[in-house]
């Protein structure tokens, strides 16, 4: 095929082709043996994960405030190629997908609440008794026809309100800049040695400081082929999350009676046609449109929480969250289970989070890089690091605060049953709209949210299927074909994981980023010794082979139409 590296191309689809073939005539032995790895790394490698994530945002803040942080991405008059609304649209649609709006209610909410596996491991056995009891005594008062206000009715005591802003802190901890230094080191690296060093927009071009010209063989091959397959699955975990959110959003506005299977094939097919057409139209057709317009959909959304909820409130909430993440941070990241149940409960969250971000890394990574040449390298890094990191604080501090208030002072338990108890993630995010505003407004607030999910999900399959395209064609502009075969491929990974794990399917794609996420962990330390030893020998107004970089940079502009 036009375009295709022979060699990474039939790897890299043999190896998936296998993998869907497995699952399909193996599905319960598959599945179990994947929860089973799963298992085993949370186990055995939950610390590697956590230094991993450590180290990355130890190497991006060094990077952004020395030296080299003025170093520009391509020649030093180049300017980039997209306002920084535009820019930051694409990062955050890029760099979350529908996830955000997956956790935004329920996770503050699960680490407020939930006993799960022992709960939040950041609060005190007396906190968690007396939100416990004080969840008991609502029930029972409500039963008894109380209401909010009425004598008997209970009132939230300090520890309560202790775990509240402790549940909306660990969460900005989840999404915030830990997550992004991930992506940041890697978008960093690939737009360097391309716009800088003249380099394949290549995840191997990373390693040139270390193995030169060896790049272009066997292990650069590897290299890159570890990225798709880290890609693919990572992926295929924010889509499955997003079908979940959308047969939730279509039952939840009465168009489907309950989930089925038949809905989540049909939302997989129907999406991944929608993100495979949008990937043939370029980054500036396609993706940059529908972030933007996501962006603007998301800004109305957090004024309507902001409007009908109780404002002050939120706004509290989320700035006590802000405070305690800036003073618990390293603490919180460094912190490593230690007995079975904290294992068990680090595994399912923390570890999982970690595992997402690093199998995600790479096509993350590449994308940014793709819209960020002519960006200097601490604009670049203040910018993928801590613009998002802020909205996560907005959109959780935000959402999640509204549930927790809800749950708290609200006359019914239906977004704490749904999210504690039912573990409904998607139902929790859907029900808080008829608990603030029943009736229309409800309805129409329902409706912008599932079109913010439909179009993360075509901006998460969209942008992987235009990296995916890159890795096989060795860092060019891939050609339709490829992407179509690619945005196909993606569509069916996670049809396969969703079937194969029926009611755990959360649980298989836990799975899936976490061993995807493994393999690809061995190439981003090389990558970011590899990035720091480059940095070091680069002067600031040095650019190697310049007239091939231009000849370069003139075929992506190209791209962009």
């Amino acid at each position: 095929m036009k375009g295709l590296n022979s060699t990474l191309g039939i790897t890299a689809i043999s190896m998936i082709v296998f993998f869907m073939l497995y699952a399909i005539l193996f599905g319960k032995t598959a599945n179990e043996q994947f929860l089973g790895l799963k298992t085993w790394i949370e186990s055995t490698l939950g610390w590697y994960y956590v230094v991993m994530m450590f180290l990355a945002f130890l190497v991006c803040l060094y990077v952004t405030f020395s030296r080299a942080g003025k170093i520009r991405l391509g020649s030093d008059d180049d300017r980039p190629e997209f306002t920084n609304f535009a820019w930051f649209s694409m990062l955050f649609g890029c760099g979350t997908g529908a996830a955000l709006l997956f956790f935004g209610v329920s996770e503050p909410m699960i680490h407020f609440a939930s006993d799960w596996s022992g709960g939040n491991p950041f609060l005190s056995q007396d906190v968690k008794s007396a939100v416990a009891a004080f969840f008991d005594a609502k029930r029972i008062a409500l039963e008894q026809g109380l209401l909010p206000g009425d004598e008997g009715f209970p009132v939230p005591s300090s520890l309560v309100a202790e775990a509240a802003a402790s549940g909306v802190k660990l969460t900005i901890f989840h999404w915030g800049t830990i997550a992004w230094a991930m992506y940041g080191i890697v978008g960093l690296s690939l737009a360097y040695f391309a716009f800088r060093k003249g380099l394949p927009l290549s995840m191997r071009s990373a390693l040139y400081p270390l193995i030169g010209n060896k790049i272009y063989g066997p292990i650069g091959h590897t290299v890159d082929i570890l990225t798709v397959f880290g890609t693919i699955f990572g992926i295929s975990t924010t889509l499955g999350l997003g079908v979940e959110q959308i047969s939730a959003g279509l039952v939840s506005l009465g168009f489907i009676e309950q989930k089925s299977q038949t809905v989540t094939i049909l939302s997989i097919v129907l999406i991944t046609v929608v993100a495979t057409a949008s990937a043939t139209s370029g980054v500036s057709k396609g993706i940059k449109r529908l972030s933007t317009l996501n962006s603007w959909i998301c800004i109305g959304m957090l004024s309507y929480f902001l409007l009908s909820s109780n404002t002050n409130y939120l706004i509290a909430s989320s700035v006590t969250a802000l405070g305690d993440y800036v003073s618990d941070a390293v603490s919180m990241t460094l912190w490593t289970a230690r007995s079975p149940e904290e294992r068990v409960w680090q595994g399912g969250w923390t570890i999982f989070y970690w595992g997402w971000w690093i199998a995600w890394a790479g096509f993350v990574g590449m994308f940014i890089a793709r819209i960020s040449r002519g960006r200097t390298i601490r604009e670049f890094m203040l910018g993928v690091m801590f613009i998002p990191s802020l909205v996560a604080l907005l959109w959780f501090g935000v959402l999640g605060s509204a549930g927790i208030h809800e749950a708290i002072y609200g006359a019914d338990m239906s977004i704490y049953n749904a999210a504690v108890n039912n573990w409904d993630y998607a139902g929790a995010f859907y029900n808080i709209f008829d608990v603030l505003t029943p009736g229309t407004m409800a309805t129409l607030a329902k409706a912008a949210a599932l079109a913010v999910v439909v179009i993360f999900f075509v901006t998460s399959a969209d942008s992987g299927t235009l990296v995916l395209g890159r890795l096989l064609a060795f860092g060019r502009r891939p050609p339709v074909q490829q992407r179509i075969i690619w945005g196909s491929v993606l569509g069916g990974v996670t049809l396969i994981l969703l079937v194969l794990g029926g009611d755990q399917a959360m649980k298989s794609l836990q799975a899936a980023s976490i061993a995807g996420a493994l393999p690809f962990t061995f190439v981003l330390l090389a990558m970011m010794v590899g990035l720091l030893k480059s940095l070091h020998q680069d002067g600031e107004n040095i650019v190697d082979n310049e007239a091939h970089i231009k000849r370069m940079i003139e075929r992506e502009i190209a791209d962009l139409s």
